[in-house]
């Protein structure tokens, strides 16, 4: 009896402690005026809650579990964020930016979509949750891992995540964390492209990301297969977080909480520990990657908001000589080929940026500036003896730096949304290589240098409205790109990327989309900073341009009662100048 008037005592502290919290923020995401007395819902449950006048809500006493949470109010389009993870170990934050529905109250009947979808891409765009990544079967957490699995992309070889979107070569990818952009997410990333084995950004970060594989908007450019969107979250207001990772190659710790009542922060650093795995099975390489990010809010006031980010790697790859004690002769013969062949290789990355933005009554304008530095080294001794200088067989050193500015302005009336803007980027690109080659006993050396400079201006606008009482939504969108490179590449009218998407709603849950546009991308710096014997700038002289693509995309898409979308596209891509 003693033991179950316990148990009975300690059921409702146990029951209490299982709780979990969801708050947040709805507002407009044109002006960011808070939505006051908003409905918001877990989806098949009873849990839910109103905003107050400030837009902020608290749903509590949440069994722990996935759901989907949804939001609705007159006048706004609903919003749905997919598989919100709630435990009783810490608050889960969601915020919800709404958009203006100014033909709701015109419709006679309203169907409220719960997949978000954008006027500048009917198609081609697929919203991935951070717990979709997390789940991935043998992805490891991993972004690139995870959209391997979706239709139209396939992956090169098992070990490395360069992607390949509708038969696109991997440096055909482009990034933007928080708006603004990344080169490369990856660990030992290959320089001119956009691959690697392992995956840098911390998926405790992420929010949400938007996959574009094409029907791209007129702000993003330089790009030919695909966009990658991440939405990072904020750091937690209320209260110091800490969380431990320990991964299947890497074990991390993330930090997170305000720094004042209108800042928060969010810190991560990773190391991996695959170098003693590769050891103990004595493969004749030692891989060493070491990552950090963070990400810093400040709520200025209700009108202005500032973001700064920072995301850098350190990856060494050694090699393991330390092979004698094999006994198996292949396994041997291989590790000793393997060491002949294989340089070892270097390399450091960092990003940091910050993105501003201000909103007014009808419209938000952005302000985002950023630098990025990649630098990659790698050595090759004769028997991998570094001791004597004779024998060097290779000696490379390469940098690439962009510092990069752009403005955007967002404005919405009268049923019209229009972005427009412009941007610059200065970039730098050096490069120094000393090679030795044997041929018998003649010894060949080699020996190149490069060091460019240049600067690349973009201007774009978009603009979109719904039409045909509110059943069709046309998006028309121009933009160019020109640099200071050679005469070849200083016209504007040369590169000249007009897009056109549209969606026809045939029935209201039945959508007919379409895109066309023209798209251009600068060819790597690898390949305009290649310089002859003379120092002369080869693809200089050769005319090299921008790369051209031409896409033509159509789908239908069939919205269920039941949170499922079935879609089915076709897609035709022209390729010029390559």
């Amino acid at each position: 009896m003693k033991r179950l008037f316990l148990i009975a005592c300690f059921i409702p502290i146990f029951v209490h402690g299982q709780q979990g919290i969801i708050k947040g923020r709805i507002y407009n995401s044109i002006n960011n005026e808070p939505v006051a007395f908003a409905n918001i819902i877990l989806q098949g449950t009873q849990f839910g809650a109103t905003s107050d006048i400030q837009g902020n809500y608290t749903i509590d006493k949440v069994v722990p579990g996935l759901y989907n949470l949804q939001t609705s109010y007159v006048g706004f389009k609903s919003k749905v964020i997919y598989e919100v993870q709630v435990t009783n170990s810490k608050v889960v934050f969601i915020d919800f930016p709404l958009e203006e529905n100014v033909n709701e109250l015109q419709e006679v009947e309203v169907t409220s979509k719960i997949f978000e979808k954008k006027e500048e891409s009917p198609v081609s765009l697929n919203s991935i949750g951070v717990n979709e990544i997390e789940r991935n079967p043998g992805g490891n957490r991993d972004i690139s891992k995870t959209i391997q699995s979706l239709p139209g992309v396939a992956s090169g070889v098992s070990f490395r995540n360069d992607i390949i979107i509708r038969g696109g070569a991997p440096n055909e990818n482009r990034f933007y964390l928080d708006g603004i952009e990344v080169p490369n997410i990856n660990h030992f990333a290959t320089q001119g492209s956009s691959g690697g084995p392992v995956g840098l950004i911390n998926v405790n970060f992420i929010q949400n990301v938007d996959f574009y594989s094409g029907a791209f908007p007129a702000n993003r450019g330089n790009t030919l297969s695909s966009i990658l969107e991440f939405q990072q979250k904020d750091g937690n207001a209320e209260k110091l977080e800490t969380n431990f990772t320990l991964g299947s190659s890497d074990v991390g710790i993330t930090f997170e909480g305000p720094v004042s009542k209108k800042s928060t922060f969010i810190f991560s650093v990773r190391r991996s520990y695959l170098q003693f795995l590769f050891q103990a099975l004595q493969l004749p390489f030692l891989p060493t990657y070491n990552d950090s990010q963070f990400k810093y809010k400040l709520q200025i006031n209700d009108k202005n908001q500032l973001t700064i980010i920072g995301l850098g790697a350190i990856d060494d790859f050694v090699l393991n000589t330390k092979t004698d004690n094999i006994k198996d002769k292949d396994v041997l013969e291989r590790n000793l080929f393997f060491l002949g062949n294989i340089p070892e290789n270097k390399q450091w990355n960092y990003m940091v940026g910050a993105n501003y933005k201000h909103f007014s009554e009808n419209s938000y304008q952005t302000i985002v500036v950023s630098r990025n530095h990649l630098n990659n080294q790698s050595e090759k001794y004769k028997n991998n003896d570094a001791t004597n200088p004779t024998n060097l067989l290779l000696k490379y050193a390469s940098e690439e730096i962009e510092n990069k500015f752009r403005f955007e302005n967002t404005l919405r009336k009268n049923g019209f949304k229009l972005n427009y803007g412009l941007g610059f980027e200065n970039v730098g690109y050096k490069n120094s290589s000393n090679t030795n080659d044997l041929f018998g006993d003649t010894l060949i050396s080699k020996k190149f240098s490069s060091d460019l400079t240049f600067n690349k201006y973009s201007v774009f606008g978009q603009l979109s409205k719904t039409l045909l009482a509110n059943r069709l939504v046309a998006s028309l969108g121009l933009r160019t790109d020109f640099n200071d490179y050679s005469e070849d590449m200083q016209n504007p009218i040369d590169q000249f990327s007009p897009r056109l998407s549209l969606s026809y709603s045939i029935a209201p849950n039945f959508n007919i989309n379409f895109n066309v546009g023209r798209y251009f991308q600068l060819p790597a710096y690898t390949i305009l900073g290649f310089r002859s014997n003379q120092g002369v700038l080869v693809n200089k002289s050769n005319n090299v341009t921008y790369i051209g693509c031409d896409h033509l995309v159509g789908g239908i898409e069939y919205f269920t009662k039941s949170n499922t979308k079935i879609s089915v596209e076709g897609f035709y891509k022209v390729y010029s100048n390559y």
